[in-house]
C-alpha cells in the first residue's frame, strides 16, 4: 500500500503547481502520443486477466473424454462398451497463493514502470524545449544585432552623404550589416528545425517565456526509477516461489460413466467411477526453472543497485550543473552590462568624431557576442532548473 501510495504521489506530483505551465500541458501530450507507454498500459489488462486465473477455482479449464469400444471387426459377438469422462484439475498446494503473489508483483511493476517511462519522457520533452529556447535566444540575439547594425549603417550612409565619413566606412558598415542578416537568417533555421523537432515529440509548438520551478528533491528511495527496479526485485522473488510450488503438472480428479454389454443377448450395463491423476515431479526441469528464476533475481538485483548509482550521480552531476549555471548567468549579466557602458561610449566617440568605424564596429560584435552569451545563460539556468527537477524524479 505504501509502494502504491508514492507511486500515485510521483505520477501526480507537482501537478496542482504546474497547472498553468504550458510545459506540463506538452508533456502530457507527449506521453499521450508515446507508443512505448501504450504498449506498458495494455499490458494491465494480461496481469488482470493473471490475476483472475490465480483466483479461480482451478488451475485450468475442466476436460471431457469419450471412448467406445466394439469387437464389431473383430469377433462380432455384440461387445459393446461406451464410456464418457468429465476431469477437473486440481490447485497444488500454495500454487494459487503464489500465482496471486506474482500477478500483484507484476501489477505493482508495471505502475512503477509507466511512471518511470512518463520521467523518460518529460526528459525528452524538456531537452526538446530547452533546445528551442536556445535556438529562440540565439535568435533573438540576432534580431537584436541585426537591428543595430541597420541603425548604425542608417547612420553611417547619412554622415557618408554629408561627407563626415570616407567611403570605404560606409562600405564597412554595409558588411557589417549584411553580415549579421545572415547570421539572422541562420538563427531563424535552428529555431525553425527546433521548433518541428518539438511538434514531432508533442504535437504542440513550443513558446517563449515557459520555465519551471525548483522543486524539492524527493528521497532518494522514491525515484520512479529505483522504484521499478526495486519491485522487479519483488517479481523476481515471487517467479522464484512460483519455480518451487510448480515442481509437476497440475492434479487431475476425473468423474466417469461406462455403458457396456458383452454379447447381443446380454443387457446393458452402466458403471460410475471416480479417477485421480497425480503427475510425478521432474527434477531436471525443475531445476532448470529454479535456475532461471535465480538468475532473474541476480538480474533484478544489479539492475536496482545500477539505478541507485545512476539516479545519485544524476542528482548530483544537475545540483553541480545549476549552481554553476547560476553563476554562469551572473557573471554574462555583469559582463554584458559593462560592454554595452563601454559600446554606448564608443558610439558617443564615433559621433564626436573622436572614434573611428572600425573600433566602433569591434566594440560592438564584442557586446554583440555578450548579448548572446547573457541570453544563453538565462536561458542555460532555466534549463539547468529543469534538469534538476528531472534528476530528482519530478514530472514537468
Amino acid at each position: 500500500m505504501l509502494i502504491r501510495l508514492v507511486l500515485t504521489v510521483i505520477l501526480t506530483g507537482g501537478a496542482v503547481a504546474a497547472q498553468a505551465n504550458p510545459l506540463r500541458d506538452a508533456f502530457e501530450a507527449a506521453a499521450g502520443l508515446s507508443p512505448e507507454l501504450r504498449t506498458l498500459e495494455v499490458q494491465r489488462g494480461a496481469i488482470d486477466a493473471r490475476l483472475r486465473g490465480a483466483n479461480a477455482l482451478t488451475p485450468g479449464a475442466p476436460s471431457v473424454g469419450l471412448g467406445y469400444t466394439t469387437d464389431r471387426f473383430t469377433q462380432n459377438r455384440g461387445f459393446r462398451e461406451a464410456e464418457v469422462e468429465v476431469g477437473v484439475p486440481v490447485w497444488l498446494p500454495g500454487q494459487s497463493r503464489a500465482q496471486r503473489g506474482l500477478a500483484d508483483a507484476e501489477g505493482t511493476r508495471l505502475a512503477a514502470q509507466i511512471a518511470a517511462r512518463r520521467l523518460l519522457i518529460a526528459g525528452e520533452v524538456r531537452d526538446a524545449y530547452w533546445a528551442w529556447a536556445v535556438a529562440d535566444a540565439a535568435l533573438a540575439a540576432a534580431r537584436a544585432r541585426a537591428s543595430s547594425t541597420a541603425a548604425l549603417t542608417r547612420d553611417v550612409a547619412r554622415q557618408a552623404r554629408a561627407g563626415q565619413v570616407s567611403r570605404a566606412e560606409e562600405l564597412l558598415a554595409t558588411a557589417d550589416a549584411r553580415e549579421s542578416e545572415g547570421a539572422l537568417r541562420e538563427a531563424e533555421a535552428a529555431v525553425r528545425e527546433a521548433q518541428l523537432a518539438f511538434r514531432a515529440l508533442t504535437g504542440r509548438n513550443a513558446a517563449p517565456g515557459w520555465q519551471e520551478v525548483l522543486r524539492d528533491g524527493t528521497a532518494p528511495a522514491e525515484h520512479p526509477r529505483i522504484v521499478a527496479a526495486r519491485l522487479g526485485l519483488d517479481v523476481a522473488r515471487a517467479g522464484i516461489r512460483i519455480a518451487e510450488v510448480e515442481d509437476r503438472e497440475s492434479p487431475e480428479i476425473a468423474a466417469f460413466m461406462r455403458q457396456e454389454r458383452d454379447d447381443r443377448d446380454s443387457g446393458w450395463d452402466t458403471r460410475f467411477g471416480v479417477r485421480v491423476r497425480i503427475p510425478l515431479a521432474h527434477p531436471p526441469r525443475n531445476a532448470e526453472r529454479r535456475a532461471t528464476a535465480q538468475g532473474e533475481l541476480t538480474t533484478a538485483t544489479a539492475e536496482a543497485g545500477s539505478a541507485e548509482r545512476l539516479v545519485a550521480a544524476e542528482r548530483d552531476r544537475a545540483r553541480a550543473a545549476l549552481a554553476d549555471a547560476r553563476a554562469a548567468s551572473r557573471l554574462a549579466d555583469q559582463r554584458h552590462a559593462a560592454l554595452a557602458e563601454a559600446a554606448s561610449l564608443g558610439e558617443r566617440a564615433f559621433r564626436e568624431g573622436q572614434a573611428t568605424l572600425a573600433e566602433t564596429l569591434r566594440v560592438r560584435t564584442i557586446v554583440t557576442a555578450a548579448d548572446a552569451d547573457r541570453r544563453r545563460a538565462q536561458v542555460a539556468l532555466r534549463q539547468a532548473i529543469s534538469r534538476y527537477n528531472q534528476a530528482i524524479g519530478v514530472e514537468p
